[in-house]
């Protein structure tokens, strides 16, 4: 049953207007337009709250309050609960609050709030008085909150919705999770804070339930194919050729490709391999044991210097082998392409050419996707679709954090290379303020005297906003070194960029000034020194990247981080640690999920109500919860799954 707006008491001809106008035409669609907040309560997780974002929140005091002596008037500080979080407030001047509150205290706070510190910098605290009713906030310009209110008691008064569950009832009752016409009454007209979070509580799981369902329906698609017979003797001796052994990651994930290749289905895999941890070693010894086979592989990389790099690796190593590399630069395309044809080419190691409609595989095996994230969905499928009965291997250099990687892969479709081989150097970081770069320079003049190479990069070309820009900076360096200075960004034409850095690479000593493009994929064992410039603008993963072009030999390395502006507590904890996917975490709840796993790439990572970094163990239960129901024999034929399995078909598109 759909009732009309117009049917409703309360909503006359001018409110019925706005409403039509955002969208909003029937009591359902009135009835999921929930409120944005409540009163000034800030009820959702400080996870998603930003950096010295001001905010206000409902806490709970957990400690004494204790006064401070600072100044003239001192501060105030106390620990707070915060839903699951613990969290330090200092409030300066405030004197008073030491009689004015007491431990155990339910207290509404307004301040800035301190990511990194997990502090609040309280501007006021006040007494969350629970019997006064909360006020929803719809912010629909033109209406009155009071109205909103007004007309949602109504329709749920005269049973005026109709709101079907979607959720099965064994879930419901396992987890005690509310229904959803009451979930939504309570979103609409909560007398409680606790009510609201019984209800958000209730679609966290439903939004983590239709997530898995749509990822595990994806992932049941098999293309069968009969285990890959592989030599594994022939594989233990490439792998004996290695000058270095193998670390336990390393090892392990490769244990995981194997278990893959063993399967009676075509699998995909994504390795996370930090900056420097060697998950090239467990491309290359995958493809080796499907060459063994009898079967074809594909490498593609984002751009032609890093496919060339691979290329000269695998020839390295692969001495067997028959390795060819195809990019807009290779010559004699027609020929290749018929030996590709024509089984004569086990490897090919190239870029976006590789998607060509031209190129076609005699019995492509494996698909390899370097820095996958770096290509479209659309490229990506292009490339594997050449062959239905392979399987692939996504590799990345960005952690990703274990949250993320389960929603885009599936928890079992995930490998983590951490630990870095013994040979790497540590990276000495260090972060300064503008006014000391003369101190970045002096090491720079050392490392070029070396005949060491040296990166620079800053975050544009020119802006009257970034005053250090390619630009500026240019006309400072130039002044101050004598030795070579080659500048790269993304204006430039693609021959010239991949020129530039061809020329960087061969002259010993020379500057490269670069925007982010060297983020990825060059590997220069002479490469010492980086220095990024407003390195405020980037995100911790992103640094962390950048800071990788370097420290790739075994000579001494730096990477030195210079801000114009105080940023001292994310630029301080990127020098004292190296472990990206500690990074990764701190930017998952800064800067949020679409720096790792793009939503329009995705299509399903924007949530209203599920927190990817606090509500893991949500996901974790939804996924056995669907997995167990997939496996179900009456699945596709019971009439209470009718509207999951429905939403199987759409996903897969069927």
């Amino acid at each position: 049953m759909e009732i009309k707006l117009d049917q409703v008491k309360g909503i006359g001809p001018s409110m019925l207007r706005i409403l039509r106008n955002h969208g909003l035409w029937s009591t359902y669609d009135l009835v999921l337009n929930y409120p944005k907040r409540y009163e000034d309560f800030s009820i959702t997780s400080l996870d998603r709250t930003q950096d010295k974002e001001t905010i206000t929140t409902h806490a709970t005091i957990i400690s004494e309050l204790k006064l401070n002596r600072y100044g003239k008037t001192g501060f105030v500080s106390f620990k707070v609960k915060i839903l699951d979080k613990t969290i330090d407030v200092i409030a300066f001047g405030k004197a008073y609050l030491i009689k004015s509150f007491s431990k155990d205290e339910e207290v509404i706070i307004k301040g800035v709030y301190h990511l990194f510190k997990r502090q609040i910098h309280a501007s006021s605290v006040i007494k969350l008085d629970k019997k006064v009713p909360l006020k929803p906030i719809y912010g629909i310009e033109g209406i009155h909150d009071k109205t909103m209110m007004n007309v949602m008691e109504t329709i749920f008064q005269n049973d005026q919705v109709s709101i079907y569950e979607t959720i099965p009832k064994e879930f419901l009752d396992k987890y005690k999770l509310l229904n959803r016409k009451n979930a939504y009454q309570m979103l609409h007209l909560p007398k409680t804070i606790e009510e609201i979070h019984q209800a958000e509580r209730r679609f966290k799981y439903e939004e983590a339930f239709y997530l898995q369902l749509r990822l595990q329906s994806k992932q049941q698609v098999h293309f069968i194919r009969p285990p890959k017979t592989y030599d594994i003797d022939r594989v233990r001796a490439l792998i004996g050729t290695i000058p270095f052994e193998l670390t336990a990651d390393q090892k392990e994930a490769v244990n995981d490709i194997f278990r893959d290749f063993k399967k009676e289905y075509a699998s995909y895999r994504l390795i996370q391999g930090d900056v420097g941890s060697g998950k090239t070693m467990v491309a290359l010894i995958a493809s080796y044991a499907v060459i063994t086979a009898g079967e074809q592989v594909s490498l593609m990389a984002p751009t032609e210097l890093l496919a060339n790099q691979h290329y000269q690796y695998f020839k390295s190593l692969m001495k067997d082998t028959n390795i060819a590399l195809l990019t807009s630069k290779t010559k004699n395309k027609s020929q290749l392409k018929e030996d590709v044809l024509n089984g004569k080419i086990d490897l090919l190691i190239g870029t976006h050419a590789l998607i060509e409609n031209d190129v076609q595989f005699k019995n492509l095996g494996l698909v390899i996707i370097d820095e996958q994230h770096k290509f479209g969905v659309n490229t990506r499928d292009e490339l594997i679709l050449k062959s239905n009965s392979k399987d692939v291997i996504y590799l990345t250099a960005t952690p990703i954090p274990r949250t993320l990687a389960m929603i885009a892969f599936g928890d079992s479709h995930v490998s983590v290379i951490k630990e870095k081989p013994k040979h790497r150097i540590l990276i000495e970081t260090k972060y300064i303020t503008k006014d000391r770069v003369q101190e970045m320079y002096d090491l720079m003049h050392s490392a070029i005297l070396r005949k060491e190479h040296i990166f620079l990069v800053v975050p544009a070309i020119t802006s009257e906003h970034v005053t250090d820009n390619i630009e500026r900076v240019y006309e400072e360096i130039k002044n101050e070194f004598s030795a070579p200075i080659f500048v790269l960004h993304g204006k430039l034409p693609y021959e010239e960029k991949e020129g530039v850095m061809e020329k960087f690479i061969y002259t010993p000593g020379s500057i490269l000034l670069s925007t982010t493009m060297i983020e990825v994929g060059i590997d220069i064992p002479t490469a010492t020194f980086i220095g990024i410039y407003a390195a405020e603008s980037f995100g911790l993963s992103q640094l962390h990247q950048l800071r990788g072009r370097v420290g790739r030999g075994n000579l001494p390395s730096f990477c030195y981080l210079v801000s114009t502006k105080e940023d001292v507590e994310r630029l301080e904890l990127l020098s004292k640690t190296s472990d990206g996917f500690q990074l990764s975490e701190y930017d998952l709840i800064a800067r949020g999920p679409g720096d790792f796993l793009g939503v329009q790439q995705s299509g399903y990572l924007k949530f209203d109500f599920l927190d990817l970094v606090t509500d893991y163990p949500i996901l974790i239960e939804a996924q056995k919860n669907v997995s167990s129901l997939l496996l179900k024999p009456d699945f596709k034929t019971n009439s209470m799954y009718k509207h999951l399995h429905k939403f199987v078909l759409e996903s897969l598109k069927i």
